[in-house]
């Protein structure tokens, strides 16, 4: 595993945006892909993630359904 504490938020952001599309994904697993691509399965990093998801909702660069702290239940997706 690779140590992801020096990742900047930025590039976490980055992951994200590339993991979604026009389609509603499941957060669990736009999570899981962002950590398998920078080598991690870390439950912090996970966290850090599920973070800057909330961040880009609120900065309406992603749209949501559901709870999103409910990562297996909720959904998200580039605007459409």
């Amino acid at each position: 595993m690779r140590e992801t504490s020096h990742v900047p938020d930025e590039k976490i952001d980055q992951a994200i945006l590339a993991a979604v599309g026009r389609q509603f994904l499941k957060v669990a697993r736009i999570i899981a892909e962002v950590g398998d691509r920078f080598g991690t399965r870390d439950d912090e990093f996970y966290e850090r993630v599920a973070i800057r998801i909330a961040a880009l909702v609120v900065e309406k660069r992603l749209q949501s359904a559901g709870d999103i702290t409910r990562w297996r239940y909720s959904e998200i997706r580039l605007p459409s």
